[in-house]
C-alpha cells in the first residue's frame, strides 16, 4: 500500500481552492531552458486558436471546448469519456502502468520524479483533474521513496484500436519540470511505436507531438514542437488523425504537422492520460522553487473515432 509521507493539507481540498481561484493553469510563470528548439516548430499564431479559450471554446461554457463533429461524415464515435461521472469509470480505465521500460506498475522510469497514485485522479463538476504533487510517497511498485505525485490513467485491455481520431479538450498547468501528457501505446505491450498525441513541458512552454518508431534502442522519434503558454490559459483540442501510411497532428482544428510513410505504425494502441514531474536538466526540468504544487492536468474529455 502506497502512503504519503507529509500531509499539509488534504489534497482534494487543495485542488478545489486553486480550481475556484483559477490557479491551477496559470499560478506559476514557467521560466524557459537554455534548451534548443526542436526540428519541426510550429509558429504558435499558426497553431492556437484566439481569444480567452481559443478558437476550440463553447461560448456557453467558456471553461471548455467547443462541440465537435467527426473529422468525416461516416467516421463514428467508437469510445469516450466525458467525465459526468463523480468517480473513475473503471470499465474504461485503468491505473496501473504495463508497458516495457517501466520500473513497476506505478512509476515509469528515471525520467520520471514521480509516482502514480489512484487519489491524484479527481473528478468534479465534469472535468477530470489529474494531480501533480510534491509530498513524498513511500511506493511499493517498485518500492521507494518518491519526491513527486502523478495522476496516470490508461484504457489497456479496456480500449484499443488501429487507426482513428483520437482527441482531448485539455487544460494544462504551468510551472518548470511539469509533464502531463496524452499518448498512445500499442496494446500488446510493445515499444516503440508510440504517439504523443500532446506532450507537454511546462519548464519550456512546449507542446511535443510526434511519434516513436524503430526498435530499442534504435529508436527514431519524428517530431514538432509549438512553443507557447496558451495550453495553460485556456481550454484547446489536441488531436492526431492515424490513417494507414499517415499521421496528422492538430491543436484546435489545425494540422500542425503530417508524417507519412510505411513507419507510421499500424497496431492497435490504446489511451494514456498523465501528470508527470520531468527530472531530466533538459526541456525545462526539474522542478524548483517557481513551481507550484499541487496542480492540474484538466481534461473535459477524450473522444476516440473509428474510420469506416
Amino acid at each position: 500500500m502506497s502512503r504519503r509521507l507529509v500531509r499539509r493539507t488534504p489534497l482534494l481540498a487543495a485542488v478545489a481552492a486553486c480550481l475556484t481561484l483559477g490557479a491551477l493553469s496559470a499560478a506559476a510563470v514557467s521560466p524557459r531552458s537554455a534548451t534548443a528548439a526542436e526540428p519541426g516548430r510550429t509558429a504558435a499564431a499558426s497553431a492556437y486558436g484566439t481569444g480567452s479559450s481559443g478558437a476550440a471554446a463553447d461560448p456557453d461554457d467558456p471553461r471548455a471546448c467547443a462541440r465537435t463533429k467527426p473529422p468525416e461524415p461516416r467516421w463514428q464515435l467508437a469510445w469516450q469519456d466525458e467525465f459526468t461521472s463523480s468517480t473513475l469509470d473503471r470499465a474504461k480505465w485503468n491505473t496501473v502502468m504495463d508497458f516495457p521500460g517501466r520500473a513497476g506498475g506505478h512509476y515509469h522510469n528515471s525520467s520520471y520524479g514521480s509516482y502514480a497514485l489512484d487519489s491524484n485522479i479527481v473528478i468534479q463538476n465534469g472535468r477530470l483533474h489529474l494531480i501533480a504533487d510534491d509530498e513524498p510517497v513511500v511506493g511499493d511498485d517498485p518500492p521507494g521513496t518518491y519526491a513527486y505525485s502523478e495522476g496516470f490513467m490508461s484504457s489497456h485491455d479496456k480500449f484499443s484500436q488501429a487507426y482513428g481520431y483520437w482527441e482531448i479538450c485539455a487544460r494544462y498547468p504551468a510551472g518548470r519540470g511539469l509533464w502531463p501528457a496524452f499518448w498512445l501505446v500499442p496494446q500488446d505491450r510493445s515499444w516503440p511505436p508510440e504517439f504523443d498525441v500532446a506532450e507537454w513541458f511546462g519548464g519550456i512552454d512546449g507542446m511535443h507531438q510526434g511519434i516513436a518508431t524503430g526498435s530499442w534502442p534504435n529508436v527514431r522519434w519524428s517530431s514538432n514542437w509549438t512553443y507557447d503558454p496558451a495550453p495553460t490559459t485556456g481550454w484547446h483540442t489536441y488531436a492526431l488523425r492515424w490513417e494507414p501510411g499517415r499521421a496528422v497532428f492538430y491543436i484546435d482544428g489545425r494540422p500542425t504537422r503530417t508524417f507519412e510513410g510505411s513507419f507510421v505504425p499500424d497496431k492497435p494502441m490504446y489511451v494514456i492520460l498523465n501528470s508527470g514531474v520531468w527530472m531530466n536538466a533538459d526541456r525545462g526540468g526539474p522542478p524548483d522553487a517557481t513551481t507550484v504544487f499541487p496542480n492540474s492536468f484538466d481534461v473535459d474529455y477524450v473522444r476516440v473515432y473509428r474510420r469506416p
